[in-house]
């Protein structure tokens, strides 16, 4: 499995908070939001920061009275998934609450899904998505979506990782339409593992790969 490095270089002048993220996929009508994945505080100017992740992507289901930008979805559980066997992972949101044995699925290769049992409404206030880990060996959620009794949720976790001078928790809900000046870091393609990202005085973005 390929680890990857991302490190986040302050040369703005001015002590900044950055945050990396992912774009949330559609799924219809739902909206699915992105949340924060890594989060650097208050990194000073000359100073820098970094993760390292690998491509292990995790089935995640939590709780929330609403999922709006500002929650913090930081509770529940998680389900290691194989994109490349299309795995799916069933729900019960009654006692043990929580998800089920991972088997193959049917949806196309690169995406995962999550079947919801019946016994639970809209009211539980359950959230379905994906995880990563990072900073924590606990998966953070990076895209979030309200679950639906007896239905099957299917996503398609992306590569690009966006990063930006915002300030957040990891698990918060973030409104991507809202920030500006965001740079991508993708791998895709690429023979180099370690990304490095640079804010200049002008508060622009470049990113260097090695």
């Amino acid at each position: 499995m390929t680890t990857y490095t991302i490190q986040v270089f302050n040369q703005s002048g001015v002590a900044k908070s950055y945050v990396l993220f992912m774009q949330p996929p559609q799924s219809g009508g739902t909206p699915v939001f992105a949340n924060a994945w890594v989060t650097f505080n208050s990194i000073t100017t000359g100073g820098f920061d970094s993760v390292i992740y690998d491509d292990s992507v995790y089935a995640y289901w939590g709780t929330s009275d609403t999922l709006a930008p500002g929650t913090v979805v930081s509770s529940g559980g998680v389900a290691l998934v194989d994109l490349s066997k299309s795995d799916q992972v069933p729900f019960a949101g009654s006692a043990p609450t929580g998800f089920g044995p991972v088997t193959q699925g049917q949806v196309p290769p690169g995406s995962f899904s999550i079947v919801a049992g019946a016994d639970f409404t809209p009211a539980s206030g359950f959230v379905f998505g994906w995880a990563k880990a990072a900073a924590s060996p606990i998966p953070v959620p990076v895209a979030t979506i309200s679950a639906q009794p007896n239905t099957v949720f299917t996503f398609t976790p992306g590569n690009q990782v966006f990063v930006t001078d915002y300030a957040s928790v990891p698990g918060q809900v973030i409104d991507v339409t809202e920030i500006s000046g965001s740079i991508a870091v993708d791998f895709t393609g690429k023979p180099q593992t370690t990304a490095t990202v640079i804010q200049n005085a002008s508060g622009t973005f470049v990113v260097e790969y090695s």
